[in-house]
């Protein structure tokens, strides 16, 4: 069975979170944890360039940043399907330079983000900064554990931030984009992340 049809039978999602199961995936997020993340997102965009969340160019340091991202649109049969998974990166400002990866993810349905399945694997991130700008890929193989998986080669674009709501704390918020291989089906996938410096 492939990754698409396990998806569209069980009515998944993938989205922004992260699950305990027992095929590999742990520490993933409840449906009301995936809510919470969905809400702070939504918070981190319509506050992003306002006064409260400024955007922020360090020129050098360092910062370990941990959050979390999410890819929708990858169950053609359900579009509310979203996989979720936290997400880490350590950023150096001065080499411009950023690693991380995206681990624990679950599979959500519906606005309510109702958890419907596990997920294993990973997605492997790495990228450039460039004033107070980022850029990178996540590429990895990730499956609900009902088959070989689907190949994910995605591109994060975004910013970093001051946010004074949250004690001036770094902050990247910004967009996913690619594709979903499933076989021989490619699917363009969309999404988003954010991540606060520990």
């Amino acid at each position: 069975m492939t990754f698409k049809l396990a998806l569209a039978a069980s009515a998944a999602c993938l989205a922004l979170a992260a699950c305990n199961s027992s095929n590999g995936s742990s520490g993933a997020l409840t449906s009301a944890e995936a809510q919470n993340v969905d809400a702070t997102y939504t918070d981190y965009q319509d506050r992003k360039g306002g006064p409260t969340m400024t955007a922020t160019a360090p020129t050098a340091g360092q910062a370990s940043m941990s959050g979390f991202m999410g890819v929708s649109n990858v169950n053609p049969d359900d579009p509310t399907t979203t996989v979720m998974g936290e997400l880490a990166m350590d950023v150096d400002f001065g080499a411009g330079t950023l690693t991380g990866k995206g681990t624990n993810f679950g599979i959500y349905s519906g606005d309510v983000l109702t958890k419907e399945a596990n997920v294993t694997g990973s997605l492997d991130v790495a990228g450039t900064v460039t004033g107070s700008t980022m850029a990178a890929t996540a590429t990895g193989t990730m499956s609900d554990g009902t088959s070989p998986g689907a190949d994910f080669d995605l591109k994060m674009s975004g910013g970093f931030y001051t946010d004074a709501n949250n004690g001036n704390v770094l902050t990247a918020v910004g967009d996913v984009s690619g594709t979903l291989t499933d076989g021989t089906d490619v699917r363009n996938v969309d999404g988003n992340y954010y991540a606060t410096e520990n």
